[in-house]
């Protein structure tokens, strides 16, 4: 199945780019997206631990199941004041 990975603020430095494509098998879960990231980009991988994920404006659990299309948002820590 086809992924839409949306990656904003840092993110989008650790993984090389704003958006992504991501193909994994039928049945993945968010968990699976996020080791093949951590695999392909070692500073996300630094930093995996932090990031939040939603799959369309709905923050998820990281063993939420993933449908063909689904578009991912990795949302970093965010801080400031």
């Amino acid at each position: 199945m086809n992924l839409y990975i949306d990656c904003y603020g840092p993110a989008s430095r650790w993984c090389g780019a704003e958006r992504l494509t991501l193909e994994l098998p039928s049945g993945a879960r968010v968990t699976d997206a996020l080791d093949h990231l951590a695999a392909r980009y070692p500073e996300f991988a630094a930093r995996r631990a932090s990031i939040a994920v939603a799959i369309d404006d709905t923050v998820v659990p990281n063993n939420a199941a993933l449908s063909e299309g689904d578009r991912l948002a990795l949302i970093p820590p965010v801080s400031g004041g």
